[in-house]
């Protein structure tokens, strides 16, 4: 076989393939290279866990605030809106007191739509 093939295929009876392995991870777990490895110190993993709920408190509560900013325009022009429809229907009601009670102004609506008033003659055109 080759030497790629003995790797992964290697003869069972010799051995070739274990022991090659076997050699290779005993290089891999040597104390001093376990000794080496540094480890991670534990405020740097704490850190990064308060960093993570941190940066889901602020992008929470930017989103509750700009949802409040838009209902609070909302609210805003809404009120606006109802203001200008109180003063129309004010407006309203100061018109129907005023036809209802006042004959000038009862005079000159009809004039305006064309009603002709007692005793006035209406001229119609011949064709």
């Amino acid at each position: 076989m080759s030497k790629a093939a003995d790797i992964y295929w290697g003869d069972a009876n010799t051995g070739a393939t274990t022991s090659r392995r076997a050699a290779i991870t005993r290089k891999r777990r040597t104390p001093a290279a376990a000794a080496t490895r540094k480890q991670t110190p534990w405020w740097l993993s704490f850190a990064i866990v308060v960093s993570i709920f941190v940066m889901l408190g602020v992008s929470i509560n930017f989103r509750a605030f700009t949802e409040m900013q838009e209902e609070a325009g909302q609210n805003t022009r809404l009120a606006a809106q109802i203001q200008n429809l109180m003063d129309e229907n004010l407006a309203l009601q100061e018109e129907i007191h005023s036809l209802k009670s006042d004959p000038n102004v009862i005079l000159r609506e009809a004039k305006r739509i064309g009603i002709p008033l007692k005793g006035e003659n209406v001229s119609v055109p011949k064709n």
